[in-house]
């Protein structure tokens, strides 16, 4: 019965008097992700050793035209970007995956990835209700931290109950996230030295503590390509966790019995493409040239969901959030820091 249900509201979703309402919205919202995106390319976003990345961009646009949100015109489009292409630019998300090659520089990569993602979601979890917020917010940034920044944000958002600032959490939470993985990006490498790491470990502690896949190659380039190769593994491994961290938050707010809007968030189902193109990627069934588009494909459609996403958010709605969830994200921050520090040098002479 379920599985008949989910066919039927698929199929009404694609109907194509549906796709024309969602059209205007979709459409305008896919100006906002290009304009990011050409921004980049040509290095508009640079300036100096400083990197503002398009998704921010994207997101601060949206967000100056969040009146617009409420044209009757747009909104199926908003919904639309915001909900389905979201979830088809995570499930193409899988195709950056070999998990072939990720086994290669043995277990501690593995063993940290496992531990950065598990931990921090449910440190998060725990650490939301010190703050005085909610379990759901705690899973929200926990599970971004811990994954993968703002896809991961996304992704968990889409398996949360809904409740009316949802949208501004997501949008916090993409920003935070992003920022502090910025900073990060800058104060990580110089501390080799103090730390007392090979090169190796240091590229684990880089791809194990970094919230995105971009700064985590930004923080490796600045000591060598063995240091970029091994963070950029490591965090693929903690990437290739996105299936099961977002499947069990999923399952550990339905057994909760949790409502919002009246509703239980649905079963992850888009996730399941995401797991079959990690697959077929890893069974060397992709051609480089298609795993190259589908990563473009999927970084733009997560783009364009984040523009919708601002536009339905209120500047003085995230103005008005306050200091507990900014302490709740530095707090998560330091934990994966501090986290991945400690079991690499528990590790050695295990792995």
């Amino acid at each position: 019965m379920r599985s008949s249900t989910v066919v039927v509201d698929v199929a009404r979703l694609w109907a194509p008097s549906n796709l024309r309402l969602a059209a205007p919205g979709v459409a305008l919202c896919a100006a906002i992700a290009a304009v990011a995106f050409i921004a980049d390319t040509r290095s508009l976003l640079r300036f100096g050793a400083v990197w503002i990345p398009p998704l921010i961009l994207t997101l601060v646009i949206g967000m100056a035209l969040q009146p617009l949100s409420a044209r009757p015109i747009l909104k199926p489009g908003l919904e639309f970007a915001g909900r389905t292409l979201l979830r088809i630019g995570v499930a193409l998300f899988g195709a950056r995956l070999t998990l072939g090659q990720l086994v290669d520089d043995g277990m501690l990569p593995i063993l940290i990835a496992l531990a950065a993602v598990a931990c921090t979601i449910g440190f998060g979890a725990w650490a939301a209700r010190l703050f005085d917020l909610s379990r759901d917010f705690g899973l929200l940034t926990g599970c971004a931290t811990g994954v993968c920044g703002a896809a991961a944000a996304m992704a968990a958002s889409a398996v949360l109950p809904k409740h009316e600032n949802s949208d501004r959490d997501l949008a916090f939470t993409v920003m935070g996230v992003n920022f502090l993985s910025t900073v990060v990006m800058v104060l990580y490498p110089p501390l080799r030295e103090m730390l007392g790491y090979s090169l190796f470990e240091m590229g684990v502690f880089l791809g194990g503590a970094i919230h995105d896949v971009a700064q985590v190659a930004g923080a490796g380039q600045t000591l060598g390509p063995k240091v970029l190769a091994d963070a950029i593994i490591t965090k693929l491994l903690r990437v290739a966790f996105l299936l099961p961290a977002v499947t069990g938050i999923a399952w550990w707010v339905a057994r909760s019995g949790a409502t919002a809007g009246g509703a239980r968030p649905s079963p992850p189902v888009f996730l399941f493409g995401f797991l079959a193109l990690a697959t077929l990627n890893s069974m060397g069934l992709v051609p480089a040239n298609v795993q190259a588009m589908a990563a473009q494909i999927s970084s733009f459609l997560i783009i364009t969901a984040i523009a919708a996403l601002g536009m339905k958010t209120s500047l003085l709605a995230l103005a008005r959030i306050g200091m507990a969830p900014v302490m709740l994200l530095l707090a998560e921050t330091a934990f994966i820091g501090l986290l991945v520090v400690g079991l690499i040098y528990a590790l050695r002479g295990f792995v």
